[in-house]
């Protein structure tokens, strides 16, 4: 993300500048500037501006959540930043420290889909394939509940599992047990009406991505297992 987000601001204050975008009357505003040092991220608010005055808008729209090199706070107000080296500034308002549980979230996916180094597309894996679970619940599992515990693990380390029924409350890593607890699949992504999953034993393979309705999850014998 940090890579993608160099290139696109590379891109966007280049051709800014090219276009002459910025042609603020950067002495308009006073303050003085107190150094800081710290990473905060984007947010709904986030406007990149060329002086600490909300007139002299650079950038008005921003994705969120992404990292930004705090460099200084001024006296009114305003975040001093570094972006791809040169120096703009961003009102209070428009950064937020980092979202731990997010971050936590982010976390784990990266450490589950460097899995995919281990257990790659399409390979053979059935229920003659086990593996032994740090988690708890159980003590391991054969097919595609050894290749969920498999990849837990890796994410999660020795966390101890809990097991609920809340699919209000699914999270990146939480293992589902599904299709009337037939099946484990793991989950990389919780989207607003469905999940993606990676899954061990489907048509004797590994899968990564397959995107489930969270409709099809709920039965009566179905349940989640998280190590939050």
């Amino acid at each position: 993300m940090k890579k993608m987000w160099k290139s696109i601001v590379g891109f966007v204050f280049g051709a800014a500048l090219l276009l002459g975008v910025p042609a603020v009357d950067v002495a308009a505003a006073e303050y003085t500037v107190a150094p800081a040092e710290a990473v905060l991220y984007t947010n709904e608010n986030t406007v990149i501006l060329a002086d600490a005055d909300d007139s002299t808008v650079v950038l008005p729209e921003v994705a969120a959540d992404l990292p930004i090199q705090v460099t200084g706070v001024t006296s009114n107000g305003y975040f001093q930043i570094s972006l791809d080296g040169q120096t703009f500034y961003i009102h209070g308002i428009g950064l937020s420290a980092a979202d731990t549980a997010s971050a936590a979230s982010n976390q784990i996916y990266e450490t589950i889909m460097a899995q995919k180094a281990v257990f790659p597309e399409g390979m053979h894996w059935t229920n003659d394939n086990y593996y032994g679970w740090k988690g708890g619940t159980y003590t391991g599992g054969f097919g595609c509940a050894g290749f969920a515990f498999a990849v837990s693990d890796a994410a999660f380390g020795n966390a101890r599992a809990t097991v609920h029924k809340d699919y209000n409350n699914i999270k990146v890593g939480d293992i589902l047990r599904v299709e009337n607890d037939t099946h484990s699949v793991i989950v990389l992504e919780v989207r607003a009406d469905s999940v993606v999953v990676a899954e061990g034993n489907y048509n004797s393979s590994i899968h990564w991505g397959r995107e489930i309705p969270k409709s099809r999850l709920i039965d009566p014998s179905s349940y989640i297992m998280t190590r939050y």
